[in-house]
């Protein structure tokens, strides 16, 4: 079995607008919803979902689905998620998966080759290769060009035993470590394999309005397809 950890409680600055970013409409529907959504159909056993202290009552209302649990979110998303394992069933022997509540799209096939790989090594991490040419600047100016080969633009889900992702937030707690996801807390473990597993379909995250278009696009052909 696999458990899901959503934070989703930010306040998405980036993103403006009148109400908070997932829980704005996309596609007819609710962000989030449409998140949890992909998820659940990816075969995942549960869902902890972080939110706002002050929208649980609203996210209950959305999502009326026994497999999903609402929490109220930390100040960051690392507490968030902290929060999230702490309400989580999951044994510690079982995997838990983190998705970012504003990646709506994600394709359940992409999600599935996740967990599979996270059960051949300590865990695994969805994303991509990087395409552009990479340049590093200082101060506004070009210094050179960055090899490109070896990097990887990590997105998510990903995929984790619990025991080891409780382990790594808490190191990361103790020495002040926040990091920007939850694979760079458990890279600072000693000799921990994570599989790169490259995403076969789009997979963007909501982080401004200009997002909108491509992801409602997404969204409105999957409402477009044929089911079964």
């Amino acid at each position: 079995m696999v458990h899901g950890l959503v934070p989703a409680a930010g306040r998405g600055e980036r993103f403006g607008g009148a109400r908070p970013k997932q829980f704005s409409l996309v596609a007819g529907r609710p962000i989030l919803s449409w998140t949890l959504e992909r998820l659940l159909s990816a075969g995942v056993t549960s869902l902890t979902v972080a939110v706002p202290a002050s929208q649980i009552e609203r996210a209950r209302e959305l999502v009326k689905d026994e497999r999903v649990l609402f929490v109220a979110g930390g100040a960051s998303r690392q507490a968030s998620v902290e929060l999230c394992l702490a309400a989580c069933p999951a044994d510690p022997e079982e995997l838990v998966l983190v998705h970012d509540g504003a990646r709506p799209a994600v394709a359940p096939a992409d999600v599935q080759a996740c967990v599979e790989a996270a059960g051949r090594c300590d865990g695994a991490v969805l994303g991509r290769p990087v395409s552009d040419t990479l340049k590093l600047v200082a101060a506004d100016e070009i210094q050179s060009t960055v090899d490109r080969a070896f990097l990887f633009r990590a997105e998510t889900p990903q995929v984790f035993p619990r025991q080891l992702l409780e382990r790594a937030l808490s190191e990361a707690a103790e020495a002040g470590f926040v990091g920007t996801d939850e694979a760079s807390a458990v890279e600072r473990l000693p000799g921990v394999r994570l599989a790169a597993v490259a995403a076969r379909h789009p997979n963007p995250k909501l982080t401004r309005q200009s997002d909108l278009v491509v992801v409602a696009a997404l969204l409105g052909a999957l409402q477009q397809a044929p089911s079964g």
